[in-house]
């Protein structure tokens, strides 16, 4: 059972997420192959986009924390529906955009380093709006 949570207690911090920016960079593993450490690379590679799934479980964990504090807030502070509304539509695309560049990166397709960061670029401030 989730226990209710308010604004005042909510523990959400955009610093967390920041390693999320280098996951799915690629950058890592390019030095790894350079250095003939191909297995290692392949390794890390995988490792990184599993961490990069954790995290945006984490993230979506957040963001319903952050949305249910936001309705119980409602009643009492009169927050407007069509903001809280858009603003979990924008987590849901966002969210479902860093699962896209996962699974561009599990296809070893180019960009998904690049479509991760242009995507965190937007949630990241976001996140911090809604805390």
């Amino acid at each position: 059972m989730e226990q209710e949570c308010t604004f005042m207690d909510l523990d959400v911090s955009v610093a967390r997420f920041e390693p999320m920016r280098r996951l799915l960079s690629g950058e890592d593993e390019a030095y790894l192959r350079s250095q003939g450490l191909l297995r290692e690379a392949a390794e890390l590679r995988a490792q990184h986009r599993k961490l990069f799934f954790r995290f945006i479980d984490m993230l979506e964990k957040d963001f319903k924390r952050v949305q249910n504090a936001r309705k119980m807030a409602m009643a009492s502070q009169h927050l407007d529906l069509e903001t809280l509304l858009r603003d979990r539509l924008k987590a849901t695309y966002c969210l479902w955009a860093l699962r896209g560049a996962a699974t561009l990166h599990f296809m070893r397709l180019p960009r998904a380093g690049e479509t991760a960061e242009r995507v965190l670029e937007q949630l990241l401030p976001a996140t911090q709006r809604l805390a």
